[in-house]
C-alpha cells in the first residue's frame, strides 16, 4: 500500500469560496500538511510519488468524505494516520476542484474529478459512519500490479506430498500459467497444502554489479540465479529464522531466474526481495513482504594493512572455487582463478568481508565487499574462430616453417603453477603448458593521478601465446588506451601492446617478449 494523497483537509467549519478553484482550495486547506509542491510537510504523507491519488477517483473521494485511519504505506514509507472526515463541511464542487488540482499537478495528470462523481459517491456511502482503512479502500479500488524485475514469469504447479525437494523434471505439471504481474505468490496454485511450484523468468539487471537477494519461505524452497543455486531453505518450518541473504555478481541484461517451492502444510508463504548495486532499499518480488533485517554477523573487514597487500583464500562469488583474492593498499582489488588461469574480477573500494566464512564456519560464496565489480573474464580463452569453448591458452604454429607463411591457432591447455608474493604481499602468478610459460605480476600503481594496478606479463618457451585480457565486454580504443566495459581502462605502458578483437581485448607475446599494462577505473 501507499498513502492517500490529499489529505488532511482539516477544516472544522464550512469554508466559503467564490468560483471553485482547485489551487485555491488546495492552498487554503491542504498545503500545511502536504506542502506547496505536494512532497509532504512535518512528517506527513506526500502526494508526489504516491499511487493513492492516481487511478479510480472514487478512492480519494471516499477518503475526503469519511476520513481514513490506521497504518498505510505511501511511496515505500509506512505511516499511521488519523484523518477526520470532511464530507460535512466541503461541497461536492470543492472536493472535485481540490482533487482535480491534486491529480493534475501531483499525480501525473491523472484526470479531472467532476462534482457529479463526488455526488454519486456521497450518495452510495451515505450510511458510512467510520473512517476508511487502507485495506478496505484497496479491496474496492486496488492499485495496478507494480512492475518488477521479473519478465516472462511462468508458474508451474505440481500436486503431491514430498519430504524433500523433488526432481521436477520427473513430475507431471497439474497447471501452467503465465504470471504477467511479475510477482511470486503461492496463492497462484489455488491449493492450501500438498503442492509444489516452480517459477521461471528473466531477471532484468539494469547494470553490472552486485545484487543481494533475501529469501525465505514456508516450507521448502530453492532460488536459482543465472543458472546457479544461490540459496536453499530446507525442511518444514515457518519464515523468520531460516532466511537466507546472498549476493551474486550479474551483468546488465536478462538473467535466467528460477524459484522452486514445496508446501507441505500450514502457511503458504514466500518472501523474496533483492537490492541492486545502487539500491538503498530492497525491492520485493513476492506478494508477501517481510522485514529484511540486517545480517546477524558483524562484518570482519579484510583489508591491506601497513602497505601490505591482503589476501583471501575462501570461496569468492563470481569466480571459481579455486580462486584467491588480493586487496591492495590503494583500494584496488582482484581475484585470480587457478582453474581458469586468469584474473577474473577487478574492483575498487572495500576488499572482502570475512564474516561469512570466519563466523560459525559459514559456507557459500562471499561476494566482493566493494562496488563496481568488473568481471573481465571467465577463462583466458584465446581469440580467433578456431578456439573452442573452454580453451585457455593458445600458441601459433607456422604451417610451412617459413617466413611470412600462414599460421593456424592450436589450443594448448595451461596449468596453474602457483604464485609468489613480493615483500609487500603483491602476487606473481605462474602458468605453463607444453612449450610455453608465463609469469603474471600485479602491483598497485598510480595511473595518471588515480589509483590503479600495474601488470607485467612475461612469456618464455618456444611458442607464441595469445592471451585474452577481457572477454565479452565492450572494447573501445581511446587516446592510446582501451576502455573496457563500463568502468575499466587498460593501457600499454611498455613492451607489447594489446589489441581489440571484437568484444575481446587480446595480447600476443612471442617467447622472451613482455608487456607492462596499466589498469585504472573510470
Amino acid at each position: 500500500m501507499r498513502f492517500p494523497a490529499l489529505l488532511a483537509l482539516v477544516a472544522t467549519t464550512t469554508v466559503s469560496f467564490g468560483a471553485e478553484d482547485g489551487a485555491q482550495v488546495y492552498n487554503t486547506l491542504c498545503v500545511a500538511c502536504h506542502g506547496p509542491d505536494g512532497k509532504g510537510l512535518n512528517g506527513l504523507p506526500p502526494l508526489v510519488g504516491s499511487d493513492w491519488p492516481k487511478g479510480p477517483a472514487e478512492r480519494t473521494i471516499k477518503i475526503v468524505l469519511h476520513g481514513m485511519t490506521g497504518p498505510v504505506e505511501v511511496a515505500g514509507k509506512a505511516y499511521n494516520i488519523v484523518m477526520p472526515p470532511q464530507g460535512a463541511v466541503l461541497s461536492d464542487e470543492k472536493i472535485a476542484a481540490a482533487l482535480t488540482y491534486v491529480r493534475k499537478n501531483f499525480a501525473g495528470n491523472a484526470g479531472a474529478v467532476t462534482p457529479e462523481l463526488v455526488k454519486s459517491v456521497r450518495a452510495a456511502t451515505a450510511t458510512r459512519t467510520t473512517p476508511w482503512t487502507a485495506e478496505e479502500l484497496l479491496k474496492d479500488h486496488p492499485f495496478p500490479p507494480p512492475k518488477t524485475a521479473l519478465r516472462n514469469l511462468v508458474g508451474t504447479m505440481y500436486k503431491g506430498e514430498w519430504k524433500e525437494m523433488p526432481d521436477f523434471s520427473k513430475l507431471k505439471p497439474a497447471q501452467i500459467e503465465d504470471e504477467n504481474t511479475g510477482i511470486i505468490s503461492p496463492a497462484q496454485a489455488s491449493l492450501k497444502d500438498a503442492f509444489a511450484m516452480v517459477w521461471t523468468a528473466q531477471f532484468q539487471a539494469p547494470e553490472d554489479g552486485k545484487y543481494t537477494f533475501a529469501f525465505d519461505c514456508d516450507d521448502y524452497g530453492a532460488l536459482y540465479v543465472n543458472g546457479e543455486r544461490v540459496a536453499e531453505i530446507k525442511g518444514i518450518g515457518p519464515v523468520g529464522e531460516r532466511r537466507k541473504e546472498v549476493s551474486v555478481l550479474l551483468k546488465k541484461g536478462a538473467v535466467p531466474f528460477r524459484l522452486e517451492y514445496v508446501e507441505v502444510s500450514g502457511h503458504e508463504i514466500i518472501q523474496l526481495s533483492y537490492k541492486g548495486p545502487k539500491d538503498k532499499e530492497y525491492k520485493w518480488l513476492s506478494d508477501t513482504k517481510g522485514t529484511v533485517a540486517k545480517s546477524k554477523r558483524a562484518p570482519i573487514p579484510v583489508e591491506a594493512k601497513d602497505g601490505y597487500t591482503a589476501s583471501y583464500r575462501n570461496f569468492i562469488g563470481g569466480t571459481t572455487s579455486r580462486a584467491i583474492g588480493f586487496g591492495f593498499a590503494n583500494a584496488t582489488n582482484l581475484t585470480y582463478s587457478a582453474d581458469n588461469c586468469a584474473v577474473e574480477l577487478l574492483w575498487t573500494g572495500k576488499f572482502m568481508d570475512g564474516a561469512q566464512h570466519w563466523v560459525d564456519r559459514g559456507q557459500g560464496n562471499a561476494p566482493p565487499a566493494g562496488d563496481g565489480v568488473v568481471k573481465v573474464s571467465d577463462g583466458m580463452v584465446v581469440a580467433g574462430p578456431s578456439a573452442p569453448s573452454g580453451a585457455i591458452i593458445s600458441y601459433q604454429v607456422n604451417k610451412d616453417g617459413g617466413k611470412g607463411a600462414s599460421f593456424k591457432v592450436v589450443n594448448e591447455p595451461a596449468e596453474f603453477k602457483g604464485y609468489q608474493l613480493d615483500k609487500n604481499g603483491n602476487p606473481t602468478f605462474k602458468i605453463a603448458g607444453e612449450g610455453f610459460s608465463l609469469t603474471d605480476a600485479w602491483t598497485p600503481a598510480d595511473m595518471r593521478g588515480s589509483a590503479g594496478l600495474a601488470r607485467k606479463i612475461v612469456a618464455a618457451g618456444d611458442k607464441p601465446v595469445t592471451i585474452v585480457l577481457s572477454r565479452g565486454l565492450t572494447v573501445q580504443a581511446n587516446a592510446g588506451a582501451f576502455e573496457v566495459g563500463p568502468r575499466l581502462v587498460v593501457r600499454a605502458i611498455s613492451g607489447v601492446a594489446p589489441a581489440a578483437a571484437g568484444p575481446d581485448l587480446v595480447l600476443t607475446l612471442k617467447p622472451g617478449e613482455s608487456a607492462v599494462l596499466g589498469y585504472s577505473f573510470r
